[in-house]
């Protein structure tokens, strides 16, 4: 059962009873007599207040009476309070104000949702409270609005009345009183001028004369609100949108891919700032699908910048020289790979998925990327065109001997033609296999040159070489 934890503080009540102590006291809601409690204050100054059955969303009254040693009651004190919504009740402060004017702001603690209310200053007819609740981290809960409606005094003692719209009575309901409150459903109203008729019933269920208040009903209280928005650090780049019933799409195409934070404050209809909230999101990496066969290489080349630097399992290589000596291309690993770059993929049949990234990366590269199907002749220009296939000699580069069309995201090796001369393949060293080429070369007894085949050089050319010393070991050297 929920309850209100009421610092009411018992000599303040008794003060019109002769300034004495109460030893008892009671209580009701809303001047519904069946709602009284009776209890014993035992010198407490304060007393547990249960509200569990009282409505949610609604203004609400607690009367109070102390009794004295004397047996005398003290005159009944009247406090106004308003019980939030579910949402809002695990909040520790509150803000409210009356008819969209903010010069009737007041900041109140709550408990358990319970807001108190001081409407000594509004005048007879359709009023609406908006308040705003924030938790111990100071987030903000959106403004929420309830109407009602002040009677004249005559009626203060009803405690029931019936109300309905512009002469419509199929909307006439029955609802309680609060000291003369009562609260009004305006939701099925449109925009415009509208009259509410009441007419209240005391517990003789005499009827006072039907009354009437003209109001005029705005856009919901969104309307009246708009909120800037930004992210990160960028407060200067904050961009302001009214508040509607739409969605505020925010664009993060030009955010780098990670954790950002989200800023928004709002302020309401004179641009006065109300609350200010923050919030975590992630941007995703896309990615882009690749899918190796059974030999475990292919081409590949795509048109945004991609990211190779946590996918170990494929890796990604750059056509970074060819030996025409040896009839080797050397394919060098790389983790960046820039738009419409040619690369050679590796790694065990299976399809994987390779995040985008941005790179400023460039490289000198003998591999040529197309992004859409194209047409592949035997050669452009200076240059004979050669794609990867498992041919006679193995899985290599071959020359392409006739045209043919060839697929979208692919990539072909270009060689000048001029060295190429009639090589019927180009075989492919990867450069981390490096050492594995190196032992099959054998030992020797004098500081010879040899190639990655393993044939003496006796007069190395520029190109890639292996060092072998009389020790037995290695290295490879860029002449």
């Amino acid at each position: 059962m929920r309850k209100f934890i009421g610092l009411l503080l018992i000599l303040a009540l008794t003060s019109s009873a002769r300034g004495q102590t109460a030893y008892s006291y009671r209580y009701w809601f809303d001047n519904n007599l069946a709602t009284l409690q009776v209890g014993a204050a035992n010198g407490e100054t304060a007393i547990d207040i249960d509200i569990s059955t009282l409505t949610k969303g609604s203004v609400h009254a607690l009367h109070l009476q102390g009794l004295d040693a004397r047996n005398k009651w003290s005159a009944v004190r009247t406090q106004y309070f308003f019980i939030a919504k579910e949402a809002d009740t695990k909040s520790t402060t509150a803000r409210y104000w009356y008819d969209d004017d903010e010069t009737t702001v007041k900041l109140t603690p709550t408990v358990n949702g319970l807001i108190d209310l001081d409407i000594s200053h509004l005048n007879v007819g359709t009023h609406a409270v908006h308040y705003q609740t924030f938790n111990a981290a100071g987030d903000a809960s959106p403004v929420r609005t309830q109407y009602f409606f002040i009677a004249k005094e005559a009626d203060t003692e009803n405690v029931t009345a019936r109300y309905w719209y512009d002469n419509d009575e199929t909307t006439v309901k029955v609802a309680p009183t609060v000291n003369g409150l009562i609260d009004l459903d305006i939701s099925h109203l449109n925009i415009g001028t509208h009259a509410v008729h009441y007419q209240t019933f005391n517990t003789e269920g005499e009827a006072s004369p039907v009354r009437t208040q003209y109001f005029f009903m705005n856009e919901l209280q969104l309307s009246t609100l708009s909120c800037q928005i930004w992210i990160d650090d960028n407060e200067e780049d904050a961009q302001t949108y009214a508040l509607t019933n739409e969605d505020i799409v925010i664009e993060a195409e030009d955010l780098s891919y990670g954790i950002h934070k989200l800023h928004v404050a709002l302020y309401d209809g004179n641009g006065q700032w109300l609350a200010q909230g923050s919030t975590t999101f992630v941007v995703t990496a896309p990615t882009v699908t690749i899918t190796l066969s059974s030999y475990g290489e292919d081409t590949f080349s795509y048109n945004y910048d991609l990211d190779f630097s946590q996918t170990n399992d494929i890796r990604a290589y750059i056509a970074s020289g060819y030996y025409p000596q040896t009839g080797y291309v050397l394919l060098t690993r790389v983790l960046e790979v820039p738009a419409g770059t040619g690369i050679v993929v590796k790694g065990e049949e299976g399809t994987y998925k390779v995040p985008y990234g941005e790179s400023s990366a460039y490289y000198l590269n003998l591999l040529v990327g197309n992004i859409e199907p194209m047409t592949v002749e035997p050669t452009e220009g200076e240059y004979v065109n050669l794609y990867l296939t498992n041919g006679d000699n193995g899985y290599g580069f071959y020359p392409v001997t006739t045209s043919f069309t060839m697929n979208a995201n692919k990539a072909r090796l270009q060689l000048p033609a001029r060295i190429m001369g009639g090589e019927s393949y180009v075989k492919i060293a990867y450069e981390e296999d490096a050492d594995a080429v190196h032992a099959a070369i054998g030992t020797t007894t004098d500081d010879s040159v040899y190639d990655l085949s393993g044939r003496k050089i006796d007069k190395p050319q520029k190109g890639i070489n292996i060092i072998r010393y009389s020790d037995g070991t290695s290295r490879k050297v860029l002449r």
